[in-house]
């Protein structure tokens, strides 16, 4: 019975679903904007975040760049491209598999006394299994990691 409502609702027409985090920085935006657009290598990364990103394509960072994101130690991977460049100010990925369809994006918005930080997700989740383990574990172990991520570029940028 569970799982014929479970099957029941993935047939169902998929509702995109938004996950918004930001964090406001006292900092230039000449130190906070090369740390968006290195999202997954920059500096300021925190060591102790789950989230890992693997370059898959070759040559200067834009439009077309690919990386594998993996959730470590045990957790879900998936493929994403750049589809949107705005150098200094935004950065779109697109999920090209895995357990998302959808997109992200990390922007800047300048500040009277700073610089915000917005992450974005746009995204349905794909799978029987993924819907159920998205709610019940990764979702907020998802949250967790950005809040992190955050917390750690705003760490560096205040100190340089």
């Amino acid at each position: 019975m569970i799982l014929e409502f479970l099957k029941n609702k993935l047939r169902a027409k998929k509702k995109e679903h938004l996950n918004h985090h930001f964090v406001l920085i006292e900092a230039p935006e000449s130190v906070v904007a090369p740390e968006i657009m290195l999202w997954g290598e920059a500096q300021g990364w925190p060591a102790k975040c789950g989230m890992r990103f693997t370059k898959k394509t070759f040559g200067k960072f834009g439009v077309g760049t690919e990386d594998e994101q993996k959730v470590e130690p045990v957790g879900p991977r998936w493929d994403v491209r750049v589809t949107k460049l705005i150098p200094g100010r935004e950065v779109e990925r697109t999920f090209l598999n895995g357990m998302f369809t959808g997109r992200e994006t990390v922007s800047i918005e300048s500040r009277y006394n700073g610089i915000k930080v917005n992450y974005t997700m746009h995204y349905t989740v794909n799978g029987l299994v993924n819907n159920i383990l998205w709610p019940l574990v990764f979702r907020r172990q998802h949250d967790r990691n950005i809040e992190l991520i955050l917390a750690a570029l705003k760490a560096y940028a205040s100190g340089q």
